[in-house]
């Protein structure tokens, strides 16, 4: 069961640090991906959308290490908050938009979540590994 999540939290890490990657570095937006059709460079948003994107790299980075460090608890933990806080403000951004939920952030809302499960189900198998007997 653990290697099915790791292999979720792999695709998951590979898929932001390339995406985040892509949008922080390339000179113009990725016109397939949904969210990103309005935005025009050279504004506030645009500036936002790539602050963002480098914490998208940051998260696929320490996601991907996550998976294959020998810590045991510590990214975990930095993960899962990381992770729960997005989630937070995912959600606020639900409450606030006027405009109804739309498809992109329902996936997103719900690959958040997934992946905080897995982040939590990892975590705790790993803190039960731990050897206290030094």
């Amino acid at each position: 069961m653990t290697k099915i999540i790791k292999g979720y939290l792999f695709l998951i890490g590979l898929f932001s640090l390339i995406m985040g990657s892509w949008v922080m570095l390339s000179p113009n937006f990725i016109s397939w991906y949904p969210a990103f059709d309005d935005i025009q460079r050279d504004t506030s948003l645009a500036i936002f959308v790539r602050t963002i994107s480098g914490v998208f790299v940051a998260s696929g980075y320490i996601l991907l290490r996550f998976i294959f460090s020998s810590s045991k608890v510590q990214l975990g933990t930095v993960l899962i908050y990381l992770c729960a806080f997005t989630l937070v403000g995912k959600f606020c951004g639900f409450v606030y938009d006027t405009n109804g939920f739309q498809q992109h952030d329902v996936i997103a809302s719900i690959l958040g979540i997934l992946t905080l499960i897995g982040l939590y189900v990892i975590h705790r198998h790993r803190k039960n590994l731990i050897n206290y007997d030094l």
